[in-house]
This record gives C-alpha cells, structure tokens and sequence, in this order.
C-alpha cells in the first residue's frame, strides 16, 4: 500500500474521530463510511468508477458514468435508459429510434437540431473524455456532476446532511460500506424533491 495514501488515511480518520460526536444526522454511520472510502481510495490508488442513476414520474431514468484517476475525473458517461416510458434499446439508441421519439413532442431531428444546435441522439447518450469534460452536459442534460468521491463525501458532510428542521435526511453505505446515498426530502414535497445524491456502484480500476 502506498505509504502517501496511508498518512492520508490516518490523518483524514483522526480528523474525523475528532469531531464532535452528533454534529449532524447520521454521523456515526457516515463516519464509519468515510474509513471504508479512505481504506479503498489507498488499496485502488485513486483509481475507480462509480454509476449515479436518475428517474422523473414523467417516465424517465438514466445513468451518469464517473471515471476518476489519480484522483481526477478523466471521463464522465451519460444515457438515457429510458426517455418517456421507451426504454433504451439493449445496443443502445440508434437516429432512427431517436426519430421516434421526436414524434409525440411534434418534431423531428431536422427541427430539434436546429433549435438547439446539436443532434436529439446526443442528448440522449454521450462520452466526456478529458479534453472535452463538462461540454456536453447543456441546459438539457441531468447528468451527474463531475466530483470524485471525495467531493462528495464533503458534500455529504457539510451540505446534503446537515441538520434541517424542515426535511428528512438519509444516508445509506450499500457499497461494500462506501455511499451509496446521501441527501434530504423537504417535509411534504411529493415527487422528484431529493437533493443529494444516489451511488449504483463503485469499483476500482485495474
């Protein structure tokens, strides 16, 4: 194990421990979480992936792929796995598939290509690779943002689970004890209201 990432292990976890206990709801299991993120963080180098999933009521979901190496997001994938209650061809979506979706909104990809600038196929899956991170994800997009996991496990701390009087806040470690969810519902918000962030799966890379 490289020894960098050990001082940083013992270091972030006396942080940690020394922090008021109950500064926030679910801190003890948060805690024990973040150990388990500094544990693989040294045993991956850095170096993993990780799937944030989406839905709407309105018939929608889809899936944002985070790449991250050596700590830095290198790549970012998006796609809708289904897009009005059509779910997502089993090779993906295709322009003539993506055609037929235009026709119940009254469109084509001739018109929506120009009233927006770019083809309807490529809101509906993308690649950010390096050199192009963070331009495809337009007004359109409900991509994940592009954090590592660090970023968000400081989210998750200082944002997504701090006390609230007026919401109910939730923190789940489903991953092999890594997050797996963390953020807030307002109290009686129905549909679509979450603020924070769902985590399908993460794993090292090779």
């Amino acid at each position: 194990m490289n020894i960098k990432f050990i001082l940083v292990f013992l270091l972030a976890a006396a942080g940690f421990s020394a922090c008021k206990k109950n500064d926030f709801p679910h801190q003890d299991d948060f805690e024990r979480s973040y150990k388990a993120w500094l544990a693989f963080k040294a045993s991956s180098g850095n170096n993993y992936r990780y799937e944030v999933p989406g839905y709407t009521w309105a018939g929608s979901s889809w899936l944002t792929t985070v790449t991250v190496r050596e700590g830095k997001v290198v790549q970012r994938d998006f796609v809708y796995t289904a897009f009005n209650d059509v779910i997502m061809p089993e090779n993906g979506w295709t322009a003539a598939e993506a055609d037929k979706l235009l026709e119940p909104l009254n469109m084509t990809a001739e018109t929506f290509l120009e009233r927006e600038g770019y083809p309807f196929l490529e809101a509906l899956q993308w690649t950010e690779t390096a050199e192009d991170l963070g331009t495809k994800s337009r007004d359109y997009s409900s991509a994940s943002a592009l954090y590592t996991l660090d970023d968000i496990y400081d989210k998750a701390r200082t944002e997504w689970l701090k006390n609230r009087s007026d919401a109910s806040i939730s923190f789940e470690a489903n991953n092999n004890g890594l997050i797996s969810s963390a953020g807030f519902i307002p109290n009686g918000c129905m549909d679509d209201c979450f603020t924070g962030i769902h985590i399908r799966s993460i794993e090292a890379l090779e």
